[in-house]
């Protein structure tokens, strides 16, 4: 018991509220310790408003982390979604939605993101961070395929600076690639 010595009249509420501390504070780690950034069907709702999804081929999340690699359905960007085509103008974009896909010829997904750590250093910042931090929960397959997407030119860049998703959509091999941080 946690009042172990004689309760004089009158003590007694500060010894419940000793004992409510305690099990408060015993529940708030356990809630913490069960944490995850994210589980795979709110990724999932998020980036079936984005792209059509297939199948989830791996998924992983912990309370730093997460990072999910899909099947496409096809290569289509849904029109709620906006597109830019340089990083300039997803710079513009992300100034009044948190959404934007870069569809830049020749420019890889790697260079866009450094390129926007130029245009806009917090937002870029942000979303490199993701993507970094998003690879600690990839296994093998999804590593693979983001370090692929992320140097190819032909891969789509997709961010949401809300939740800090940053997604690879590699439609040569029908994937969609997405990673989070701990922010």
């Amino acid at each position: 018991m946690i009042c172990t010595r004689p309760i004089p009249a009158g003590s007694a509420p500060h010894c419940l509220r000793a004992l409510w501390r305690v099990g408060a504070l015993c529940a708030a780690v356990l809630a913490l310790a069960g944490c995850k950034r994210t589980d795979e069907a709110q990724l999932r709702d998020l980036l079936a408003g984005w792209v059509p999804l297939g199948e989830t081929v791996s998924f992983s999340a912990t309370r730093g982390c997460a990072a999910g690699l899909f099947q496409l359905v096809g290569p289509r960007i849904a029109s709620r979604m906006r597109i830019a085509g340089s990083v300039r103008e997803a710079a513009i974009i992300l100034k009044s939605h948190d959404q934007v896909a870069i569809i830049a010829p020749r420019l890889t997904p790697d260079q866009a993101l450094l390129q926007l750590v130029e245009v806009d250093r917090s937002t870029g910042m942000k979303m490199r961070m993701a993507g970094l931090e998003g690879r600690a929960c990839m296994d093998r397959a999804a590593e693979a395929a983001f370090a692929a997407a992320l140097v190819n030119p032909a891969a789509t860049l997709l961010m949401d600076r809300g939740t800090g998703v940053l997604a690879l959509m590699d439609a040569e091999d029908g994937m969609l690639i997405a990673a989070m941080g701990s922010e």
